[in-house]
């Protein structure tokens, strides 16, 4: 525990309530420069309250700028958190995992021996293979609504599955394919409309809760959860978080689960 921490955040943060309780609670596991690495259900039950909450109230500070979060970074697959309010800190992206942040320096540095190089003219171009997906496929007003998007908290809509589906196979670990495919749900359930015009979500929050109520409704599904019979061939077929990332799998669970989510 950092009290230099804990006394950053109850004078500078601008939370109050749930909010800065949680923040309160990282701190306690922080060391001076604010970096910590609580589970998630550590800080749930810390702070008395549902898995749930803890999630919401940690995709809240993020969206806020007062808590950084690299995902699975820390010790065990635990998120490696930093929080922000002090002054003189470098960012996560200088930092060696698990190592301390280093302090930038108070004083000005000696001049160079030689000047320092000009910017380059423009920026260099991400090498990515391109696909179907990729931002410059996507229309305008389509981009422009990602550009938008809150941080994907992807640990915490996997916490979410483990949850409401704790029969399905459990993901152990964030594979590639696994942080291209949550981001891309989360993105889509912020920036798409439901049957009716109306957006499914518009915060953080509002998303947590929708895929929550997605995972529900594949709970409700006899097909996935396996309460029917399977086709020849597919016997040992069982559904788990990749497959209900898929379109094939939302299809399934929107499109034919009773009082399905739109």
């Amino acid at each position: 525990m950092s009290v230099r921490t804990s006394t950053r955040v109850w004078a500078e943060s601008a939370q109050s309530g749930p909010h800065l309780l949680m923040l309160l609670a990282i701190a306690d596991f922080a060391d001076d420069d604010g970096v910590a690495y609580p589970a998630v259900g550590t800080l749930a039950e810390k702070c008395r309250m549902q898995l749930r909450n803890a999630q919401v109230l940690l995709a809240a500070l993020r969206q806020s700028g007062e808590l950084e979060v690299r995902e699975n970074e820390g010790p065990r697959g635990t998120n490696l958190y930093r929080i922000t309010l002090a002054e003189g800190v470098q960012a996560f992206a200088g930092v060696q995992r698990n190592a301390g942040v280093q302090r930038l320096a108070r004083r000005g540095a000696k001049a160079c021996a030689k000047p320092l190089q000009g910017l380059a003219p423009e920026p260099s171009l991400n090498r990515q293979e391109p696909s179907d997906t990729s931002v410059a496929a996507q229309p305008r007003r389509q981009r422009k609504a990602a550009d938008s998007v809150p941080a994907c908290p992807s640990q915490a809509i996997v916490d979410l599955y483990h949850e409401v589906l704790p029969e399905l196979p459990r993901v152990r670990l964030m594979t590639k394919d696994r942080k291209h495919s949550i981001p891309k749900v989360w993105a889509w359930v912020l920036t798409s409309a439901k049957s009716d015009g109306s957006r499914r979500a518009t915060t953080a929050a509002e998303a947590l809760e929708w895929i929550r109520s997605y995972f529900g409704r594949a709970r409700d599904n006899d097909f996935l959860m396996g309460r029917t019979q399977r086709g020849a061939g597919h016997e040992g077929w069982q559904c788990d978080l990749d497959f209900l990332l898929t379109e094939r799998g939302m299809k399934q669970v929107i499109e034919k689960t009773a009082e399905a989510v739109a």
